[in-house]
């Protein structure tokens, strides 16, 4: 694991906790670094994102969307999947006050096929 690669994605975590709107500038940098290290610290880009799209949905299925990706990418692991449970308990809070507009996104099994 790159020193470096964890400083950087560490640093735009924060950026991201402390400004949700500064997601959108540094998403594809964060994507893949987040993609190189996995672990904790990409879990952790990954909450972030998905949470400065619920502060700003760019459009009425994009929360759901990221949601639904993180679920399938953490389906096999019980305790990250736990974290990511939070937030959907937030995005079903958001959705029935109408704060986000509710929205059903279809997915297709993504389950390893054995």
């Amino acid at each position: 694991m790159s020193r470096d690669a964890t400083t950087k994605l560490s640093a735009l975590i924060e950026r991201v906790e402390a400004d949700p709107t500064a997601a959108s500038g540094a998403r594809a940098e964060g994507d893949a670094l987040a993609l190189e290290l996995e672990g904790e610290l990409a879990l952790r880009w990954r909450i972030a994102v998905v949470r400065a799209l619920i502060a700003a949905p760019p459009d009425g299925d994009a929360v759901r969307e990221l949601y639904g990706e993180l679920v399938d990418r953490y389906r096999d692991d019980p305790v990250q999947l736990a974290q990511l449970k939070a937030i959907g308990d937030d995005i079903r809070t958001r959705e029935a006050s109408g704060e986000l507009p509710s929205a059903m996104v279809a997915r297709s099994d993504r389950r390893k096929k054995r």
